[in-house]
């Protein structure tokens, strides 16, 4: 059976075209990368965008930050002004805030589910010790962010000194950079796809004893 196959392939002109052969190879030399770039171009955005977003974010989080302390709110979060700037801040972002004092209590949550609970995670610590945190979960579609709320004290000398009193915990969704990768990807599918019908038309062609 297979040599029956082979003398039937043998027997058509197309197979023993050496044009076909080297348009062929072109097509799978300029396929390949073309394949390598379009993983690269995705891999490089989602990167960019989340780099992008990661520091938007934490400028915004770190003026919020400011007004928390200002407004001595880890010991009085009534302020109706700055509840209603962590809550917009959750919605800009589709996102949530939590408020986290020196004692691990959550004091405001923004999904107003875990308000009163205690949290000790491990980006909170580090968060406490002075090393804030950024987290980009692609298989959960989320940033997660830690921002300090620095205290500033003088002594009688003038000297300032800063403490760590609490901590904001935010994750903002990131389904914005999701839908732009299936946009390029798409984009890209076309392109391969006119790239595939020029590679079989050329094969026509040259079935039929014409040149490409």
């Amino acid at each position: 059976m297979k040599n029956k196959i082979k003398h039937f392939l043998y027997k058509l002109k197309f197979t023993r075209s050496l044009k076909l052969r080297i348009f062929l190879l072109l097509i799978m030399a300029g396929a390949i990368p073309a394949v390598l770039i379009h993983i690269s171009i995705l891999q490089s955005y989602e990167k960019h965008a989340i780099t992008l977003r990661t520091s938007d974010v934490s400028n915004q989080l770190k003026i919020i930050s400011n007004h928390l302390v200002s407004k001595n709110y880890l010991y009085d979060p009534s302020s109706e002004a700055i509840n209603a700037q962590i809550e917009q801040i959750s919605n800009l972002y589709d996102g949530r805030v939590m408020i986290i004092d020196n004692h691990f209590k959550i004091i405001k949550d923004t999904y107003n589910i875990s308000e009163g609970k205690t949290v000790i995670s491990e980006e909170v610590i580090k968060c406490f010790k002075g090393e804030n945190t950024a987290h980009y979960d692609d298989v959960n579609g989320y940033i997660e962010i830690t921002t300090p709320i620095i205290l500033s004290i003088k002594d009688e000398n003038g000297k300032k000194t800063e403490n760590i009193s609490g901590v904001m915990l935010t994750s903002v969704s990131t389904d914005y950079v999701e839908n732009t990768k299936i946009i390029l990807n798409r984009t890209a599918d076309r392109m391969d796809h006119a790239f595939d019908h020029f590679g079989h038309g050329a094969v026509v062609i040259q079935h039929f004893g014409k040149t490409f």
